[in-house]
């Protein structure tokens, strides 16, 4: 299995504490069938983890799993969250964080917690004219989202994708997420699914997300998620890593 989503990257923000951590973390993973991992730490004006940040980081931790003959592959992501759309643009060009694949074809876009950012449309919008897609992270964990369907709704109509947190469908957030996220695997709003990983405190559950979203809406649909997840890093899914990553 692929996560898109962890922040398993030591000490870049409120993720995995150190490398101790993070080893432990991907073990846990590992337990769970994963074998590759989209490390996404945060890229916020807090967290300034840019692509130079993020790629040393993954090849320091990739280095370590080696030494530990831990099967599982790192790549490097961001989860980049809308502050300003032109900031936005302007950083997507530069090349100034991570996509979610070394293609740059998916981005993990982030909303703020304090409020629908009113410039999203016209960010997914010019991201698909450019051929990527926007990977919308947690919408069930945002209240803008759970009040508003139809505001996610017209937004994967445009082109972006959703990515459903396992933890709000084992009701490890709160109620109302566990709601929004079971509609969302129902009424197939959800693209992809993810661990958002910050510690070992909880475990993976990935593969338990999966047996959830068949149970909601039929084995087919929960299939459809899994191959979504697996367009993202096509290439690698041999154990190969990604240009930048190699272990050094």
């Amino acid at each position: 299995m692929i996560d898109i989503h962890c922040h398993i990257l030591p000490g870049l923000d409120d993720g995995a504490a150190d490398m101790q951590e993070a080893v432990a973390m991907a073990r846990l993973a590992y337990e769970d069938g994963i074998r590759h991992i989209v490390a996404t730490p945060h890229f916020t004006s807090a967290y300034p983890n840019g692509r130079a940040v993020v790629e040393s980081g993954v090849r320091a931790l990739q280095a370590e799993l080696d030494r530990e003959g831990l099967a599982v592959t790192i790549h490097p992501g961001n989860e980049v969250r809308l502050e300003d759309a032109a900031r936005f643009r302007r950083e997507a060009e530069s090349g100034a964080f991570c996509f979610l694949d070394r293609q740059e074809s998916f981005v993990l876009l982030e909303q703020p917690w304090s409020g629908y950012n009113p410039e999203t449309a016209g960010v997914v919008a010019w991201l698909r004219e450019r051929g990527v897609t926007p990977v919308i992270p947690h919408p069930e964990r945002h209240y803008f989202f759970r009040d508003n369907l139809p505001l996610l709704e017209s937004l994967i109509a445009t082109g972006a994708w959703t990515q459903v947190s396992v933890d709000s469908l084992l009701g490890r957030n709160n109620a109302e997420a566990r709601q929004t996220a079971e509609t969302l695997i129902r009424r197939d709003l959800a693209h992809t699914l993810a661990t958002d990983a910050h510690n070992v405190n909880r475990k993976p559950n990935l593969s338990h997300g999966f047996r959830i979203a068949a149970e909601l809406s039929g084995a087919e649909r929960a299939e459809q998620i899994h191959r979504r997840m697996e367009q993202i890093i096509p290439a690698d899914r041999d154990g190969s890593r990604p240009a930048g990553t190699e272990a050094g």
